[in-house]
């Protein structure tokens, strides 16, 4: 009888035993579990953290690309739109100073070594020698039956006639004292200087 009872309380430790080594067992894993996930939340963020300063990295980079290719797109208007611009100024020049050198040496209706305009000559269709485009000023610029040039409002285009040595055509000499005049015919576009177109005539012959 004594037996059984030692035998029955043996067997309740062992039950109590087995139990509390399945709780412990238990909160072991839970708080091994408990553990894990925690490491595993730690990496998703420490992955969602580096994510974020990546895509920040990225869109300063575009940031840049984009600014950078807008300034350059911005010269190259810039600078076609100046070429262009110079284009237009050198073929007005030209067109001026080609008009010009058709013109005689001087005008046979004034004594020789005369210079400027003479008696009824007060517009340029008028003009018959280089030397009566001296000070010519026009803005905008116009044909020369007076009409004026569309597309040219900010354009002007001046001309400046003078004697130079017919040895030495870049040394300026007295108004009608040679054989040989320069002609110089200037564009400005807003104020700035946009083309200049220089030429020479001599009592026989024009050229630019």
């Amino acid at each position: 009888m004594t037996c059984r009872c030692a035998d029955a309380s043996t067997s309740d430790r062992r039950r109590r035993s087995a139990r509390s080594g399945l709780s412990s067992g238990a909160r072991a894993r839970q708080r091994g579990g408990g553990s894990a996930t925690a490491a595993a939340g730690r990496r998703r963020l420490g992955r969602r953290g580096f994510s974020y300063l990546e895509a920040s990295i990225s869109a300063l980079i575009l940031g840049l690309g984009v600014t950078a290719s807008m300034n350059l797109y911005g010269s190259f208007v810039r600078g076609a739109a100046a070429e262009k611009e110079r284009h237009a100024a050198m073929d007005l020049a030209g067109d001026l100073l080609a008009e010009i050198l058709t013109r005689g040496f001087e005008d046979p209706e004034l004594a020789p070594g005369s210079f400027g305009t003479g008696a009824g000559e007060v517009s340029r269709k008028d003009y018959d020698d280089v030397d009566d485009y001296h000070g010519w000023v026009e803005s905008p610029p116009q044909n020369l039956d007076g009409t004026v040039m569309t597309g040219y409002a900010n354009t002007r285009r001046e001309v400046r006639v003078w004697n130079v040595q017919l040895s030495d055509m870049k040394t300026v000499a007295s108004n009608g004292s040679t054989p040989a005049k320069a002609i110089e015919v200037r564009v400005l576009v807003s104020g700035k200087l946009r083309a200049t177109a220089v030429g020479y005539r001599t009592r026989h012959e024009g050229y630019e």
